[in-house]
Order: C-alpha cells, then sequence, then structure tokens
C-alpha cells in the first residue's frame, strides 16, 4: 500500500517561506512502498534545476534554466539561467544555504563538476566555471567548446555531460549537431557533425562524436556500459562507437544503439496526474505524444547505491515530466546488449496527482540515496511544439519562480548529522581515495575515481595496482584498471589477471584496454585472441572489436571462429567484419572451414561477406566467388545467400554487363566452360526453394531477392507467381524488388497491369512505386500506368512527385508536370476547408478500421497492428476532430523533424527516398516507404536532397468516399476496436 510522504521539510538553518505548499505537493506522491521521499531544497534556494552536481564536499551545484522555454519560432535567447551554488551547513542533508555561483547564462542545462569547477552546457557552449578566492562566485568563466546547435528549441540542445571510466567527458547531442571548435585551441579543425553524441576530454578540451543520438537523458551503468534516452525512448544502449565502423568503408552497418527499453507505443506508464500531454491538442505531434506512454523520456540513472533497497541494484530510473512520474525499470543482459522492462504493472515507482510535478533529472549522491529534480511548471511543454492559435490557452510562465530537488531512500534510512563525515573533502588522502573505488556507492566510487584523475599522481601507481588484482568489489577493479591506463602504468601482467577476473565486467576492461595497448605491448594480441572463447558473450564481442585492428593469419582464424559462433548476433557480425576489410579473401577462406550445419549463423555471414566483396574486392575474386557458389555441392541456403550478397554489392560498382544482367555477365565471364545449364540449374534450384511454402521464410525471401539479377525470360513466371497476394508479405516486397531490379518491360508489365494493381496492399503498392520511380527508364512505365488510369496520380507521395517534376531529364519532367501539377498547386488546405463538413456526419469506427486497414496501415501502427514507417496513431483518440482531418488531407503541414523524407541519388543512376534510420561516417541507412530499410555507401551517393517533407501521400480524399473519411477519423478518435 502506498504511505502519506509527509517528511519535514524545513530544517533547523532554514525555513521556507511557504512550508504548507511544499507540505502538499510532498502529500500528492504515490511512491514505491518501503521507501520514502524528502524535500532537500526548494524555491526559493532553488528555481527551475534542470540539473545538479554534488562535489567530493557535498555541496551542490545546479543547473537552473529559469529562461525556459526560449521564444517560440525564434526570437532573441534571454540570460536568465544561473549556477546556484547549495550548502547544507548542518549535516542534515537539507541543503540550508545558497551562493549565486554564475548568472547571465542562457539556458543552461547540464553540470559537472572538475577540479574544483564546473563543466556547463550552455548551447551553442560549454563554459568551464570556478571560483578562485573562496566567495562561491565564479570568477573564472571562459568557453572551453563552442558551436553546438541552439537554432532548435531548448530542448533539443547538447546536455548531460558525465565523466566516463576512461576520463572522457560525454554529452548528448540532443538530437542535434554542430560545427564545434574550442577557442582554447584555435589550431584544431572544427569538428562538424549531424545529430550524434560526443565526448570531450576535461585536459586537452578534445572534442570527438560517439554513438548514439541521446535527448536529454545520458548514463553509465557499474562498468562504463554507456546508456542514453530520447522523448520516445525510454532507455537505449550504445553497443557500437562509430570509430570501429570507419576502419572498413565499404560496410553498410551503420547502427550504434539498440533500445533496450521497450519504445513508443509499447512504452507504457501509468500516471496518477489528470495532466493535459501535448497530444492532447498538439496537430504537429500527432502519434508521437500521447498519455499513457513515455512521451518526455528524460534523466535517467542506473542505480547503484545502498540507500535503495538491494531489488534496486542495477534498476534504471526515467524521468517523464510530462505526466508527472519516474519511471523503474530491471534490465538484464540480453546477448551483446540488454532488455528492461517495468518493475510492474499499473503503478509507477513515483508518480504524482499534481501536474506541476515536472521530474528532469536523477542521480546518485550523497549516502547513496536517489536525488531527483523537479523544475515544477504549470506547463513544461515547449510553445514551439504547440500551434500558435492554441498557445494562448497555456500558461508556460507560472512555475518560472519554482523548483524543488529531493532525496529517495529506504524508510529506515538514517542521516549522518555529523557535517562532513558523509562527503569525501576529509578523506582526500590517496590511500582513501583508492579504498573508496570499492566503495558500495556508486557516488564515492565515481568522485573517488574523478579526484585521482585531476591528481593524476605517479604515486598512486601501487595502490592502484593492488586494488586492480585485490580489490574486495569488482567495480572498484574495473576502475583502477582505467586509472592505471591514464597514468600509463598498466601492463601485461595486469591486464593477464583481470581477463582471468570472475566478473565479466571486469574482464570487459580488459579486452578495451588491451586492445588500447597493442601498439606498445603486441603480446596482447595472445589475451585477445584467448577472449574470443570467453564464456561471457559481450567479452567475446569486444574482443571481435579489438582484433579488428590487427592482422595477421591467427587472428584472423580467432574471428571466423568467433563469427561462426555469436554470428546469429547483428552486433557481433558489424564487430567481425568492421576488422576485416584488408582480409577479407583470408577471413572468407577461413570462415569456409566451419560447418555451416553445426553455425546456425553461417548463411548470414556468408551473406554479408558476398556484400563485402561485391563492394570492395577485386572483380576477379568476385568472379571466382560466384563459380564456387554456383558450382559447389554445399547446402543451397548459404550458396545463394553468399551470391545474393555478392550481387548486391556488386550492383553499385561499374561492372561490364551483359543485356542479360549482372548474374549471366559475371557468370559467364568466370569461366567459358561454365555452360548456361550449369547457371540455369542454380537459378532454377533458387526459383523451387522462393516458391516452396516449406521452406522457412528467411530462405525464401532470400531466394525472391536472388531472382532480380538473372535474364528476366528464366524468371519471369515464377515471380508472377510469388507477387500474387497469397504469398506473406515479405516475399510480395522482395518479388517487387526484383521486378523492379529487372529493368525490363514486361517486369514493368507485371507490377503496373490494371489486375495486379488493384490486388496489392498499400504496402505492396508503395513498394512498387519505390521500385519504378528508382529509375529514369522505369519512371516511364509509372507515368504510362498513371495516364491509363491503373495507378492515380494521388498514389505518388508528394516528395517524389516533386523530385519528378525537378528531373534533370525534360522528358520525366515534363510529363511529371502535366500528371501531378494540379495536385501541388498549392490547394491543399483548401481541400481541408472543403472537407471539414465530413466531421458532422454519422460515423461508424467499425467501417473506418476497415478504411484504416486498407489505407493507412501499412505505414502506420494503431493499436499494435500496422507499420512503422511513420508515427505509431496509437492514441491520437486524444487529438481534436479537426487535427486528425488536417493531418490525413494535408500530411505536409508538420512533419516532424525524425519523419522528414530525404531522397539519395547514386551513382549508378537509382533512386531511394525514406527517412533516415541509421547513419555513419561510411553510410546511410533509409527507411522507405513500404517499411524497408535500405542501405548505401557515402562512397556510392551522388546526390541528397532534404525535401522536409513527409512519405505520406497527400490527396487520400480521392481514393475514398466523405463517408470513409468520416469513418476513418472516427476509427481514430475511437483508441482501437
Amino acid at each position: 500500500m502506498f504511505e502519506l510522504q509527509d517528511a519535514p521539510v524545513n530544517s533547523p538553518l532554514y525555513t521556507y517561506p511557504d512550508s504548507a505548499a511544499l507540505k502538499e505537493a510532498m502529500g500528492s506522491f504515490q511512491l514505491e512502498p518501503g521507501l520514502r521521499i524528502e524535500l532537500i531544497a526548494a524555491e526559493p534556494l532553488v528555481i527551475d534545476p534542470a540539473a545538479f552536481a554534488f562535489d567530493e564536499n557535498g555541496v551542490l551545484y545546479v543547473a537552473e534554466n529559469r529562461g525556459y522555454p526560449d521564444p517560440a519560432e525564434g526570437g532573441k535567447p534571454t540570460h536568465l539561467g544561473r549556477i546556484a551554488r547549495l550548502e547544507d551547513r548542518d549535516g542534515d542533508g537539507k541543503y540550508d544555504h545558497r551562493t549565486e555561483f554564475a548568472t547571465g547564462l542562457t539556458y543552461p542545462n547540464g553540470i559537472m563538476v572538475w577540479k574544483g569547477g564546473v563543466f556547463v552546457t550552455c548551447a551553442p557552449d560549454i563554459y568551464y566555471l570556478k571560483d578562485t578566492d573562496g566567495d562561491g562566485i565564479a570568477d573564472e568563466k571562459k568557453v572551453v567548446l563552442t558551436g553546438f546547435n541552439a537554432d532548435k528549441t531548448a530542448q533539443i540542445r547538447t546536455s548531460h555531460p558525465t565523466m566516463g571510466m576512461d576520463g572522457w567527458i560525454y554529452i548528448t547531442s540532443g538530437l542535434n549537431g554542430g560545427k564545434v571548435y574550442s577557442p582554447e585551441h584555435p589550431e584544431r579543425d572544427t569538428v562538424i557533425f549531424s545529430p550524434s553524441d560526443g565526448r570531450f576530454h576535461p585536459e586537452t578540451l578534445e572534442f570527438q562524436t560517439t554513438g548514439g543520438k541521446s535527448q536529454f537523458g545520458l548514463a553509465f551503468d557499474a562498468y562504463g556500459r554507456r546508456f542514453g534516452t530520447s522523448n520516445r525512448h525510454p532507455l537505449q544502449h550504445v553497443v557500437l562507437e562509430p570509430w570501429y565502423l570507419e576502419r572498413n568503408p565499404h560496410l553498410l552497418f551503420n547502427q550504434t544503439i539498440q533500445d533496450v527499453a521497450s519504445s513508443e507505443a509499447a512504452a507504457t506508464v501509468y500516471p496518477i496526474s489528470q495532466s493535459v500531454t501535448t497530444a492532447d491538442f498538439i496537430p504537429k505531434l500527432m502519434g508521437l505524444s500521447h498519455k499513457g506512454t513515455f512521451t518526455s523520456a528524460c534523466g535517467p540513472v542506473i542505480y547503484n547505491g545502498t540507500a535503495l533497497k538491494d531489488e534496486h541494484l542495477g534498476n534504471a530510473f526515467i524521468c517523464e515530466p510530462a505526466q508527472n512520474l519516474v519511471q523503474r525499470q530491471v534490465i538484464s543482459p540480453e546477448n551483446v546488449s540488454f532488455r528492461s522492462s517495468p518493475a510492474y504493472e499499473n503503478r509507477e515507482f513515483l508518480a504524482s496527482a499534481d501536474s506541476w510535478f515536472n521530474p528532469v533529472f536523477l542521480s546518485h549522491g550523497p549516502g547513496g540515496a536517489l536525488y531527483l529534480a523537479d523544475m515544477h511548471r504549470r506547463v513544461i511543454d515547449h510553445p514551439s511544439y504547440v500551434p500558435e492559435s492554441a498557445r494562448a490557452g497555456l500558461d508556460f510562465e507560472s512555475g518560472k519562480d519554482k523548483g524543488r530537488i529531493y532525496r529517495i531512500t529506504k524508510k529506515d534510512f538514517i542521516q549522518n548529522r555529523n557535517p562532513g563525515k558523509n562527503f569525501m573533502g576529509s578523506l582526500s588522502g590517496k590511500q582513501n581515495l583508492v579504498n573508496l573505488l570499492a566503495s558500495e556507492e556508486e557516488w564515492e566510487r565515481s568522485t573517488a575515481h574523478r579526484l585521482l584523475l585531476e591528481r593524476s599522481d605517479k604515486s598512486t601507481v601501487p595502490l592502484l595496482s593492488n586494488m586492480a588484482t585485490n580489490g574486495k568489489r569488482a567495480e572498484g577493479r574495473a576502475r583502477a584498471l582505467w586509472l592505471l591506463y591514464g597514468l600509463e602504468a598498466l601492463d601485461i601482467p595486469l591486464l593477464q589477471e583481470a581477463i582471468r577476473d570472475k566478473e565479466a565486467g571486469v574482464r570487459e576492461q580488459a579486452v578495451l584496454l588491451s586492445g588500447k595497448l597493442l601498439g606498445k605491448y603486441p603480446d596482447l594480441i595472445q589475451l585477445l585472441m584467448a577472449a574470443t572463447t570467453d564464456g561471457d558473450i559481450r567479452v567475446r564481442y569486444l574482443s571481435a572489436l579489438e582484433l579488428g585492428s590487427v592482422k595477421g593469419e591467427k587472428v584472423i582464424h580467432a574471428l571466423a571462429g568467433l563469427a561462426a559462433r555469436d554470428g546469429v548476433n547483428q552486433w557481433t557480425r558489424a564487430a567481425v567484419l568492421s576488422g576485416v576489410g584488408g582480409q577479407l579473401s583470408a577471413f572468407l577462406q577461413s570462415f569456409r572451414k566451419m560447418d555451416p550445419v553445426a553455425y546456425p549463423a553461417f548463411p548470414l555471414m556468408m551473406q554479408e561477406l558476398g556484400e563485402l566483396f561485391g563492394n570492395a574486392a577485386d572483380i576477379s575474386d568476385c568472379r571466382e566467388l560466384l563459380h564456387d557458389m554456383v558450382t559447389s555441392e554445399g547446402d543451397l541456403g548459404w550458396r545463394m545467400a553468399t551470391v545474393l550478397g555478392l550481387l548486391n554489392g556488386l550492383g553499385v560498382r561499374d561492372v561490364q554487363l551483359s543485356e542479360n544482367g549482372l548474374f549471366y555477365a559475371l557468370a559467364t565471364a568466370t569461366s567459358p566452360d561454365l555452360q548456361v545449364v550449369a547457371k540455369r540449374d542454380f537459378i532454377d534450384q533458387v526459383a523451387i526453394r522462393a516458391l516452396d511454402e516449406k521452406e522457412s521464410l528467411a530462405s525464401r525471401v532470400v531466394a525472391t531477392a536472388l531472382l532480380g539479377f538473372p535474364p528476366f525470360d528464366w524468371v519471369k513466371n515464377e515471380l508472377k507467381q510469388l507477387l500474387k497476394p497469397g504469398n506473406p508479405v515479405e516475399i510480395q516486397l522482395e518479388a517487387v524488388k526484383s521486378l523492379g531490379r529487372q529493368n525490363e518491360p514486361g517486369a514493368a508489365l507485371l507490377l503496373l497491369s490494371g489486375e495486379t494493381w488493384a490486388a496489392y496492399t498499400p504496402r505492396v503498392k508503395s513498394a512498387v512505386i519505390s521500385a519504378m520511380v528508382a529509375r529514369r527508364s522505369t519512371v516511364l512505365w509509372l507515368f504510362a500506368a498513371i495516364e491509363e488510369n491503373v495507378v492515380k496520380p494521388a498514389e505518388i507521395p508528394s516528395m517524389t512527385r516533386q523530385r519528378l517534376m525537378n528531373d534533370k531529364n525534360n522528358n520525366v519532367k515534363e510529363k511529371a508536370a502535366l500528371l501531378f501539377n494540379e495536385l501541388e498547386s498549392g490547394g491543399r488546405m483548401a481541400v481541408y476547408d472543403a472537407y471539414l463538413e465530413v466531421l458532422d456526419l454519422p460515423a461508424d469506427p467499425g467501417l473506418g478500421k476497415v478504411v484504416f486497414d486498407k489505407t493507412c496501415s501499412s505505414c502506420h501502427t494503431y493499436a499494435g497492428e500496422g507499420g512503422e514507417v511513420g508515427p505509431d496513431l496509437t492514441g491520437v483518440k486524444n487529438q481534436p476532430l479537426d487535427a486528425l482531418l488536417l493531418h490525413t488531407l494535408v500530411p505536409n503541414y508538420e512533419v516532424l523533424p525524425a519523419y522528414q523524407a530525404v531522397s539519395i541519388s547514386s551513382k549508378d543512376g537509382k533512386s531511394l527516398s525514406g527517412w533516415i534510420a541509421a547513419e555513419s561516417d561510411n553510410s546511410i541507412t533509409l527507411r522507405t516507404a513500404f517499411g524497408t530499410d535500405e542501405s548505401i555507401l557515402r562512397a556510392n551517393i551522388e546526390t541528397i536532397h532534404h525535401s522536409g517533407l513527409s512519405l505520406m501521400p497527400d490527396g487520400l480524399e480521392q481514393q475514398m468516399t466523405e463517408e470513409d473519411m468520416a469513418n476513418l477519423i472516427a476509427f481514430l478518435k475511437s483508441g482501437g476496436l
């Protein structure tokens, strides 16, 4: 049962002007039973706390974002932001004295202690502020890094400076980019980047981009694994750093993060307040923000202290300010990453009935407690996300004079009232600091780690070496290893001891550090190769990443064995392939020795190896590989997967083709003696596999995709069969892509006949359109189908219509203008105005579901069903009818940045369109209109165009009656049937 939270708010040294209001706010909390929440600071001692940090003496530095929100649609920024310095002078755990440490900032949102001062994120700058004369006011103020984008709202800016075990300070991108440089080092190049998290070194101020794309939230677990968050993604793990992928410019893989927690529509929360989320009235956030799921996830912490219960160790705690709660999630390992889920259903770790409670930041702190910042606003949302017409009804000002910081502990937590004893200022001797690396408290471990980094004292090496080998806690042993590395005192015996540690988290550090020291100690290669057979999959994965920088037959053999064992996991495949770019043939030869039957990863690895060969290997080697696959007697599954990968890779290169296609040309050139019969026999086997309903879906998809490469006459009948609606949609989509790849009039006729077009689902129609607009020659066939009234102009997305109307080819441009001019004439709002009367018609949600399934479900999910191209529409029932109609008829009225479409033209004349799902320095992955991910190497990109438009076609009213439209809107308002 929930208990009344009634801890005192005042302290002996400070009485709040309005204690009753603070007590009332405390009484609105529902907290996990057995715990208590205490107020440790409130207005006027603290106002608008966005983030905070404790120093080693327990002094609390608070980033006060008093100017938030910044002006909507731009405008001159305010300079109301401050850094407060709070002290607890009587040691009772409550703060009773404030000093204005720094003023005149714009929108400070992150803070970290370093060498007696603090780093503060305040885009476009990161400041270093320090009090050098002891008056509690910063007299040293300098910009150490600048150039972070500040052209978007204050919700979307770099934040969360957090020290990693490697001694670098990590920051979030805020879903933003920048052109970052240090004014302290004008000789360095500017780092230009799109949204990507980053890190900087506190001493050298070198800035680098990292994996991750976090908004307002960054946390490390006890072993330095990094996690981030964004509004609809409560917890993500940074699995892979981009510098590993950069080793192999021919590798298409470009992901760096994995959702640990369920996201978007599946990220359920249980608010107890009557708060109004932005989706209750904001059209532009349709499908993004709605009550009952995370809409503003931020400020996470991976808890490792003692002031809560044992079952809380290693749990994630995540703020949801828009719905006035904090969720607890239990994290567990999942392959090389993690999975988390809420600790319980139908309630939260902490929730408030008070809609002013806006938790935004969580942290460890003194005593092992969990500390929480509450900005305490009437409306926490930003006015830029609210239509101008709705802003007058919202109060964005109330609460700008308020703010709270809380401490959460077990009910029986006892505060040591001796001032200073809980802190580390009196324990600053080097032996004490090293001992504290093995503390039970994460705050003490991380603070001791920071202090030892600051001092960089060589005399601590013997103490750290002893901690690394004999420390009582694994977390301390792990930290000692990194500190020794920073002091250039980490040697082979210490690493050999660490790689034998019983705790996998310590062995992970041994692997990472061995990789960094290979240049100094080449013998560490033996340790890394041994780690490829470690009992823990994450240790093995990290060994693959580090071995990828080494050449040699033994290394290749070790990586091949690891790929066979763990290659079912995509991260392991990427780790291995990122490092074998210069040794492809040797790796293939070694991997081919593995037993295809014993290792399920074999076909997956062979397909990706084939693609790497196609992207990078000599044509003669590609021909030899194809010859081997076609004539081998091995299992067809992995042979056809290899050929598919090879031909996909070769498809973007300047390979001499015959009129019979790439497969025919390459196979014939391989050997004049490779008769047509042998080639036909291989393709016939592939076709049989594609049509065999008894085979696995994955194998059939590979086979269907491969049928896009042989001569059309060889496969036209099979592709026609695979296109039929009785096949799984995955097969139909691959058949469409294969027919589109054929570049044959007969293939276009199959795709665009009236009979087949009428039978397509919306998702398959989108795939056909994408295939037809990929090349100029096939575009003309699509135009013919439009002229024959098979395809309606409105079925072509606006972004595609506009691209074709501006094509460099005059014939394409002129025909597109004739076909699409009416739709692109700017009259969509007139259509909306004319359709408003539809909202008054009688409507049936059940019939609306039929319309949704037919017209919308290929791209949008609703109530757990549908596609993942556009935003999840679950919960849009909270929006007004006219808002739903507006975005149905005018999809480009407001397009969330994440869903704005990009068009890419490749050097081989193809075109791709979609929104960017992932990217690296080597490649970009687009999520297409029909729900597939398509990757392309940057080296093969001719042009990129950011349209700012939606992939969703407008003109949907041309595909349904007014009654259908009324029923569709009624269904969206129903919440699901």
